[in-house]
């Protein structure tokens, strides 16, 4: 036996070495594709995180854009027209017209004609005002709610733990909300007037003659 052992003991030796290289390479092969494999299924579930992030993100402002199309939008559409019809109101130049018309000997060629032409006037900056303000207004509304639909949407992103990237500026308290809200308004309630005369000096130069 031992005569064995002193004859056989370098190819034991080798034997045992490549055995436990062997053994020793193949636990390091295996802790680095458990770690991949640990690796690979952190990415998936991020991937999933996202997707339901983003899905989410489109169902909420598919909602927002609902709310401001069935219900903000048309609140203000019929208030500003309101303001419109009143401000610029034609009922009483109508009406004279109408006098004269059946009482011919009530009005003068001459004020006919100039009522005529502010009848004109009148109508076509109503025309036009109706046209450009409709148009700024629900721009304005439709990026207002989708910028307040950012804002309301962070607290859900976060609970989520979203890779996206939120500070604290992304934050909007309830006086600020209320004031954004609010400036809808401004058109219709502040700047109408303004408008409506700078749209009137347009219209009266351009029908001139």
């Amino acid at each position: 036996m031992w005569e064995f052992w002193r004859r056989h003991k370098r190819k034991v030796y080798v034997t045992f070495g490549v055995l436990g290289s062997g053994y020793l390479l193949y636990k390091l092969y295996e802790g680095h594709k458990r770690r991949l494999s640990d690796l690979e299924r952190e990415l998936a579930d991020e991937r999933r995180n996202e997707e339901l992030i983003r899905s989410q993100i489109k169902e909420h402002f598919g909602k927002i854009q609902t709310i401001a199309d069935s219900t903000t939008l048309p609140h203000v559409m019929r208030h500003l027209s309101s303001r419109i019809e009143g401000d610029l109101d034609l009922t009483h130049l109508m009406e004279r017209l109408m006098k004269g018309k059946d009482e011919p000997n009530s009005l003068t060629a001459a004020e006919k004609l100039e009522l005529w032409d502010r009848l004109k006037i009148l109508n076509f900056t109503r025309i036009v005002l109706s046209l450009w303000a409709t148009t700024m207004v629900s721009l304005y509304i439709r990026v207002q709610v989708n910028i307040l639909g950012r804002h309301l949407y962070i607290d859900t992103a976060r609970g989520l733990g979203s890779s996206i990237q939120l500070d604290e500026a992304d934050l909007i308290d309830r006086d600020d909300e209320q004031q954004f809200l609010a400036s809808a308004d401004y058109l219709t309630n502040v700047g109408l007037p303004a408008l409506i005369s700078c749209f009137e000096t347009a219209t009266s130069e351009v029908l001139k003659g």
